[in-house]
C-alpha cells in the first residue's frame, strides 16, 4: 500500500519528512539511493539539468525498495503530458507506487532556446498539462473521460483501450512554483508543490503558503491532501567559511535571474537582483566578484550553511512550515569533490538510521 506524507501539524509534530537531492554518474547513483534508503530517509529526487530525470529516477527505483523516488524537476513544455503521463505511469508501477513525477516549467529561454518548446502562458500550459496527464492515467483505470483545453487535448484512450489497470493507483504529480500564478496552478490541480531551494522563512510564511491556502479553499481541497515539498540550499562543512563560500556562490546565480526577485523582496533586498546582475556583465561571471556582491546576512536569509551542528539548528526554520524537505547543497561551480563530501554530510548530518 502507498505510503503517503500528511502534514507536520496532522502528525502532531514539526518535523517534517525528508528527501535528498542525488545526481551524477549512473556508475554512483544505485549506490547512493541505497545510501539514502539505509539512512532512513524518506524520498530521493533527481533533476533535470544534464542528465534526463526519467532514466535517472529509473536507476533509483531498481535500487530502493521503501523510499520515495521524486523527479524535481521533469521539464514538461518539450515533453507531450500524455508521454509524459505513460513514463510516470510505468515508473509508478516499477516501484510500487513510489514514485513522484515533479513537474517544471523552467525559464522561457531554456524551453525556447536549448528545447525548441513553446513558452506562452506558463501558469495556464501548467495547469492544462497537468489534467492532460490525470486524463491519460483515468482512460488507463477505465473511466470515460477527455480532456479538450486551449492548449492540450486527450481525447482519446491508448491502443489498449480504457480500463486495462483498473485496479492500479494513480501516480502523484507534484508542480514546481515560485510565483503566484504558478503556485495557484500547482493548488488547484497537482498533488503537491515543489517549493524551489532559492527561498527565505519569510518568503515561505508572507507569501508561499498564504497562496496555496487561497487556491485550495477555492478549488474547494484539502489542505492534509496537499504536499509541500521545499528545497533548500543547504552546504555543511566543518570550515564554516566554506560552506558559506558556496552558499554565496549559489545565491548570487540564482539572484541574477529577475524570476527570483521576489524571494529577495521578503526581506526587503530587491537591490540584490540589479547588483548581482551588473556585477555577471561587468566581469564576465568572475566568481570571486560574485561572492563578494553577496552581503552575509543574505547567507542567513536564503541558505542554510555551516557546521553540522549549525544547520540542524537553521533547518528547523523552515521544517516547521513544510510537509516534505528536500535537502542538496550549492552546485554553482563547486568542486566534485565538494559536492560529494556534502552529499555525505547531508546523509551523517540528517540521517536516522
Amino acid at each position: 500500500m502507498r505510503r503517503t506524507w500528511s502534514t507536520p501539524a496532522a502528525k502532531g509534530t514539526d518535523m517534517a519528512t525528508k528527501g535528498v537531492a542525488l545526481g551524477g554518474p549512473y556508475a554512483f547513483l544505485p549506490e547512493l539511493a541505497r545510501q539514502v534508503e539505509a539512512k532512513g530517509f524518506d524520498a530521493a529526487w533527481v533533476s533535470e539539468t544534464t542528465q534526463n530525470a526519467t532514466i535517472q529516477a529509473a536507476v533509483l527505483a531498481q535500487a530502493t525498495e521503501r523510499i520515495d523516488i521524486g523527479t524535481n524537476i521533469t521539464l514538461a513544455f518539450p515533453r507531450s503530458p500524455v508521454v509524459t503521463a505513460m513514463e510516470a505511469w510505468d515508473l509508478n508501477e516499477l516501484t510500487g507506487d513510489r514514485f513522484v513525477v515533479g513537474l517544471g516549467s523552467q525559464v522561457r529561454r531554456i524551453i525556447e532556446e536549448r528545447f525548441s518548446a513553446d513558452f506562452d502562458r506558463p501558469a495556464k500550459r501548467m495547469a492544462e498539462y497537468v489534467q492532460a496527464m490525470q486524463t491519460a492515467w483515468r482512460m488507463e483505470r477505465g473511466e470515460d473521460v477527455t480532456f479538450d483545453g486551449e492548449i492540450y487535448r486527450v481525447l482519446r484512450p491508448g491502443l489498449g483501450g480504457r480500463g486495462r489497470a483498473a485496479d492500479r493507483r494513480l501516480p502523484r504529480v507534484y508542480v514546481a512554483a515560485v510565483g503566484p500564478l504558478m503556485t495557484k496552478a500547482a493548488a488547484t490541480h497537482a498533488d503537491g508543490l515543489l517549493g524551489h531551494p532559492f527561498t527565505s522563512e519569510r518568503y515561505l510564511t508572507d507569501d508561499v503558503l498564504p497562496r496555496v491556502d487561497a487556491a485550495l479553499a477555492e478549488a474547494g481541497r484539502d489542505r492534509d491532501e496537499f504536499t509541500i515539498s521545499q528545497g533548500v540550499i543547504l552546504c555543511i562543512a566543518d570550515d564554516r567559511d566554506v560552506a558559506v563560500r558556496e552558499a554565496k556562490q549559489q545565491i548570487a546565480f540564482y539572484g541574477t535571474t529577475p524570476n527570483y526577485q521576489g524571494v529577495f523582496a521578503s526581506y526587503g533586498d530587491e537591490a540584490l537582483t540589479d547588483r548581482l546582475r551588473q556585477v555577471w556583465k561587468d566581469t564576465g561571471q568572475d566568481l570571486d566578484a560574485l561572492v563578494a556582491a553577496v552581503p552575509d546576512e543574505a547567507v542567513e536569509r536564503y541558505a542554510v550553511a555551516g557546521t553540522p551542528d549549525e544547520v540542524r539548528d537553521r533547518l528547523a526554520a523552515i521544517e516547521r512550515h513544510v510537509d516534505h524537505l528536500i535537502l542538496g547543497g550549492a552546485w554553482y561551480k563547486v568542486p566534485p569533490q565538494r559536492l560529494a563530501e556534502n552529499l555525505w554530510a547531508i546523509l551523517e548530518t540528517f540521517g536516522t538510521a
